[in-house]
């Protein structure tokens, strides 16, 4: 798991470097196509990824964006009109079956759609034909996923930038990963704060919401912690009443619009007496931290990728603390595959 969190930067490079040109004939073509709207599909952390492709087609190309109900189409065999939607299918092993079954749907009924995978030969990168986007990722081994997290995120958001006609700063891209890798020992060191936590609330609003649930994925499949990823705004809405004393809260408050509104659950959550573990670049929120991690200043599109490798890092030396192999968790698998 650590060797693949290392291999992120290379990652991106190789996505940035092979699959521009691609990512840029296939907008040329939604735009012809010219969507109401977008559909991503995904499960896992695909799903999380897909949250964060939401927001990037929403605040960059104004396309109104959600999330595929999996289920309509492989279950309830039921599904609702697409014809009118770029369906996007993202999944790393590219066989997840509701999103292979959502995206060969949507072409059906005409939809334009596009695939990302980290498998060539994998039914959603057959499905989504030249619409392909491979994550250049390489074989990941580790179940849990980490390298094509990031790379399944980071094609989202060059596609939003393409289909915008807006250029993508792919230095500050992968600044935002490689400085948070010069920081292993100090979250080595943090994590040791938490080894024997049993439960763990995971807040993020905004772009950050995407990052507080894969964290809280990441903390389940690698440490078996019962960790609660949502909104820091839904929190305030019942689920607060579920703190102590006892409750660790770990936040994702980065200096961008979403701020104010972070500093606000924070202080609600010291008012209950709860630790609360503050990761953002915001001297006033760190200060409220009864432990707190400093991220780079950076545009907001791109603090989600600190986040995550913030995150999974945490999650990796957690795991070595509780005598955890990260890489082969119990009763997981890399390919998720449900009888249909």
């Amino acid at each position: 798991m650590l060797a693949e969190i290392e291999e992120v930067p290379e990652v991106l490079r190789r996505l940035i470097e092979r699959e521009s040109d691609n990512v840029k004939a296939i907008s040329s073509r939604i735009k012809q196509y010219a969507p109401e709207f977008a559909l991503l599909a995904g499960r896992g952390s695909s799903d999380n990824a897909c949250i964060y492709g939401q927001y990037a087609f929403q605040l960059i190309a104004h396309l109104p964006s959600a999330s595929s109900t999996g289920s309509v189409y492989t279950l309830y065999k039921n599904p609702p009109h697409i014809s009118k939607a770029l369906v996007v299918g993202v999944s790393q092993s590219g066989e997840t079956d509701d999103v292979c079954e959502t995206v060969k749907r949507a072409k059906e009924e005409g939809a334009l759609t596009v695939g990302i995978t980290n498998n060539k030969e994998s039914t959603l990168y057959k499905l989504a034909g030249e619409n392909a986007i491979y994550m250049q990722a390489n074989k990941e081994e580790s179940v849990c996923a980490t390298k094509s997290f990031t790379a399944s995120m980071a094609a989202l958001l060059m596609l939003a930038y393409a289909f915008a006609d807006k250029p993508l700063d792919d230095g500050s891209l992968l600044t935002s990963v490689e400085t948070i890798l010069k920081h292993k020992e100090q979250i080595s060191a943090l994590a040791q704060r938490y080894m024997l936590a049993q439960n763990l609330v995971i807040l993020g609003t905004g772009l950050s919401y995407s990052a507080a649930n894969e964290t809280a994925l990441k903390l389940k499949e690698a440490c078996y912690i019962n960790a609660w990823g949502m909104s820091s705004v839904d929190f305030l809405h019942g689920p607060i009443a579920i703190l102590s004393h006892m409750s660790p809260v770990i936040i994702f408050a980065p200096a961008d619009a979403t701020l104010p509104a972070s500093l606000n659950v924070i202080e609600r959550i010291k008012q209950v007496g709860a630790h609360v573990l503050v990761i953002s670049d915001s001297e006033e929120a760190l200060k409220l931290g009864d432990a707190w991690f400093e991220l780079p200043p950076n545009h907001d599109l791109l603090y989600p990728f600190s986040e995550v490798t913030f995150a999974q890092l945490f999650a990796f030396y957690l795991a070595r603390l509780r005598n955890i192999n990260p890489d082969k968790p119990r009763y997981l698998s890399k390919v998720t595959q449900v009888e249909l």
